[in-house]
């Protein structure tokens, strides 16, 4: 089974300095501080060998994709804070650093967006702590995310109804108005279910970081930017085979 390698950027995050309020200060020396977003992906996929991404950040701010070997791509949002950034389709599977940069500052999204290089393969953002939102079509489920002691499961459905999901215990979850469900269940295990289809997903998360395709989808191992390491299995639907 080959295990396609994936080098990650390491970002370093930095803080946000606010104002001092006391004394103030004469008027024409007051300087006014903004909050800056981290851009937040909404949307992306592979259309004509090009990545299209659109989504969310500081207004006007410069969003920046990072490739693991510093390739920049940028687009500016706009006024309202939206953004759309247009980049080639990566030939490898590729660990992508979203950030907004203001001056020599970077404030990075807290995870990184998994693209496939391969027609067909997961796009996906992981986070550590957080459930897999995931971006190409999918099954009843799109993730599962450990990191070696806490679970998620999440996915997508028609907005506004419920899914029932059974890992040990069978729940019904309530979908978001966006379409997506997550559940963070206390165990997981060898087979959960969604509605009417079985999943067996593979979280072994010693191995070779990268993304390797499973019987039945895709495995990612990833190293989190504070150094925790992370696994995500991504099923296929089922007209799909990995390779």
């Amino acid at each position: 089974m080959k295990t396609r390698w994936i080098a990650l950027a390491t970002v370093m995050s930095l803080g946000i300095a606010g104002c001092g309020s006391e004394p103030p200060a004469p008027a024409s020396s007051r300087t006014e501080t903004a909050w800056i977003t981290p851009p937040t992906i909404e949307t992306a996929a592979v259309e004509s060998g090009s990545l299209i991404l659109t989504g969310t950040a500081s207004p006007s701010g410069r969003v920046v994709l990072v490739s693991p070997s510093g390739q920049d791509f940028a687009a500016a949002a706009d006024e309202a804070g939206r953004f759309r950034l247009i980049t080639p389709r990566p030939s490898d599977d590729t660990l992508f650093t979203a950030e907004i940069r203001s001056g020599q500052a970077r404030y990075p999204a807290p995870g990184r967006l998994l693209v496939s290089g391969t027609a067909g393969g997961p796009i996906a953002f992981v986070s550590a702590g957080a459930p897999t939102r995931r971006f190409d079509p999918g099954p009843e489920l799109d993730a599962v995310d450990s990191d070696g002691k806490a679970f998620f499961l999440s996915g997508r459905a028609e907005a506004s109804t419920t899914v029932t999901v059974t890992a040990g215990v069978q729940r019904p979850i309530a979908v978001g108005p966006d379409g997506r469900w997550s559940v963070a269940p206390a165990g997981l295990p060898e087979v959960i279910q969604v509605d009417d289809r079985s999943f067996a997903p593979r979280l072994d998360i010693i191995g070779t970081e990268g993304l390797t395709p499973m019987p039945g989808g895709w495995r990612l191992i990833w190293t989190a930017p504070g150094g925790a390491r992370q696994v995500t299995w991504l099923p296929a639907r089922q007209d799909e085979t990995p390779r």
